[in-house]
């Protein structure tokens, strides 16, 4: 009579089986009851943990940049004060076409300018851009201008640059395309998309119980340094979660149009308000550009003018952008097209009879740099800019310290 262990894996004498084997498991065994044991919460939080260690860099990088962004002009004119700002004299600017005639000598690109950027305020200059031909560089690049700045008081040129030669270009383009092209701009799109999973699940993470909202909103007083440093990389992440995900919906705007814009275009069509319109007729006499602004604003009273575009051949139209006085933009986005030989208005663009598509598409510059709660809107981009530096920090700090404590966990499981 054979005697049964229970407890072994083997019968007595007899060595027939009388119970199932109990192999160890192996690996696909293993693996399903990993799974098991995998929880919504914990695939979450391997998600964020994930995202952060692969494009944590990118997406500290983009805060950075952003933040010096939110203030670019400001910041253009203070670096460049010498060829950008002017002594207003109490004097009227004189006529555009003469500024024109003064710009095109000073300026080494031998070709009729695109466009006029005038000035934010009657301290800073005028400034005229000039079209950089492709063979002279950042082929393909129909935003590579080159910029003579002009007095517009005394008509006289005060300076010009590559306008992709400046700090300010250089950190913007860092800032969409690390400098590298359609690649780079891809990887910050995905670096938008990813933070926006990021942000979610944060939230998800973060969020506690009833009892213990209070406490999930601030830091612990007297805690260790491991307990600050969980509380600091949570507390700071809900305070930002908000701004963070607006920068980021705006961020996939800009870096894969050709993913948001059909997306939206799917809920509500965009308009298409921005597709080119020619000039009726061609009597060989063009209006001038003082003329064209005039009829714009006429068109519309309540307009500040801030870009003449030029026609661009015989039979194109001057463009004049503007702002009206209650856009959230301060880059306008109202359009006047008129015939630059009859000064008749071909089209306006208008934001206020946007249909949802493309008035949800005109709110995410305003979005991604703060404008649409105002400057204080702008402070807190600037702010939340640095948010990523320290959820990194932070994260990475957790992480690590959880990481050593398994090993040492698991080390003493070995001995035992």
């Amino acid at each position: 009579m054979s005697i049964i262990d229970p407890f072994s894996m083997v019968t007595g004498n007899s060595g027939s089986a009388s119970l199932p084997s109990t192999q160890p498991k192996n690996g696909l065994n293993r693996f399903l009851s990993a799974v098991k044991k995998i929880t919504f919460r914990k695939a979450l939080l391997k998600l964020h943990l994930y995202i952060s260690l692969w494009l944590g860099a990118f997406l500290v990088f983009a805060g950075l940049t952003g933040s010096l962004l939110v203030y670019d002009h400001a910041l253009d004119k203070w670096l460049n004060s010498d060829i950008m700002l002017v002594e207003p004299f109490g004097e009227q600017p004189r006529a555009i076409i003469d500024l024109v005639a003064v710009a095109n000598q000073a300026s080494p690109i031998k070709t009729a300018p695109s466009h006029l950027q005038f000035p934010s305020s009657p301290d800073e200059a005028l400034i005229v851009r000039y079209q950089v031909p492709a063979e002279a560089g950042h082929k393909g690049h129909n935003h590579h201008f080159h910029e003579v700045m002009v007095n517009q008081y005394t008509g006289k040129a005060i300076g010009d640059r590559d306008s992709f030669n400046t700090l300010m270009t250089t950190i913007l383009m860092l800032h969409f395309n690390l400098l590298s092209g359609e690649m780079g701009q891809l990887i910050m799109g995905i670096t938008a998309v990813l933070t926006l999973v990021l942000t979610i699940t944060g939230i998800y993470l973060w969020w506690p119980k009833l009892s213990k909202i209070k406490q999930a909103f601030v830091i612990k007083r007297n805690a260790s340094f491991t307990r600050f440093n969980f509380d600091l990389h949570k507390t700071v992440g809900i305070y930002t979660a908000i701004v963070m995900f607006a920068v980021s919906l705006s961020g996939v705007n800009f870096n894969l149009p050709q993913v948001f814009r059909p997306a939206v275009s799917f809920f509500s069509p965009l308009d298409g308000m921005m597709a080119p319109v020619k000039s009726e007729t061609d009597n060989g006499v063009a209006i001038t550009p003082d003329m064209a602004i005039n009829i714009a604003q006429l068109a519309m009273p309540n307009i500040t003018v801030q870009r003449l575009f030029f026609p661009s051949n015989s039979a194109a139209a001057y463009q004049v952008s503007a702002r009206q006085s209650d856009e959230i933009r301060s880059k306008g986005s109202t359009m006047i097209w008129i015939d630059q030989y009859s000064g008749k208005v071909l089209k306006i663009r208008d934001p206020h009879q946007f249909n949802a598509g493309s008035a949800f598409i005109n709110l995410q510059l305003p979005l991604h740099n703060g404008e649409i709660l105002g400057q204080t809107g702008c402070v807190l981009v600037l702010v939340v800019g640095f948010a990523p530096l320290l959820l990194m920090i932070t994260g990475v700090i957790h992480w690590l310290k959880k990481r050593n404590s398994k090993r040492v966990h698991n080390a003493r499981l070995k001995v035992q």
